[in-house]
């Protein structure tokens, strides 16, 4: 992992990173009003663990593997939509770039929509919705270049504009 990519990792990783997190607790509060947290006898590794803490990383831990297994392939395969997409240089090619944005648009759509029924709770429906959103604004903001072209523009500005605008879309996707 190289620079770039640990200090990504560690602020997306940050707590007081807007990214609506905060919207759900993954039902922690449920598991804590049901007496889960209480008594908890499966844990490994909890002797450098403070006292009150095992409960809830075993509640972290079971998260993480039930969300790498329903939501990672998700966001894979909608990574790769947008890498095959990207691979096709639209903004270069006989292909003119809105074409190509609608065809990325179309299909990460096709994977959310599959994803949206997969997911039976509403109020983890709208959790991920809001996370998107903050996920898509926060990259706008934060690592996106600007979505309007300027005088001269080459072709890395013209990958930067065009993504740009393939995330300003998705947030509207997700909004509606």
């Amino acid at each position: 992992m190289d620079g770039d990519e640990a200090y990504i990792l560690l602020l997306l990783s940050d707590s007081n990173l807007p990214t609506g997190s905060f919207v759900a607790s993954s039902g922690l509060e449920s598991y804590a009003t049901h007496g889960f947290l209480s008594d908890f006898g499966g844990a490994q590794d909890t002797k450098s663990m403070p006292n009150g803490t095992v409960p809830i990383v075993e509640f972290v831990r079971s998260s993480l593997l039930t969300y790498s297994r329903t939501a990672l392939p998700f966001v894979t395969d909608a990574h790769g939509i947008v890498q095959r997409h990207i691979a096709q240089r639209p903004w270069l090619a006989d292909i003119t770039p809105e074409d190509n944005l609608r065809d990325v648009l179309r299909d990460v759509t096709a994977v959310d929509e599959l994803y949206d029924v997969m997911t039976l709770n509403h109020v983890t429906r709208r959790a991920s919705r809001s996370q998107g959103v903050a996920l898509l604004t926060l990259f706008s903001k934060g690592f996106a270049k600007s979505s309007v072209p300027g005088e001269g523009t080459d072709q890395g500005n013209a990958r930067d504009v065009y993504l740009s605008r393939l995330v300003d879309e998705l947030k509207l996707l997700v909004c509606l």
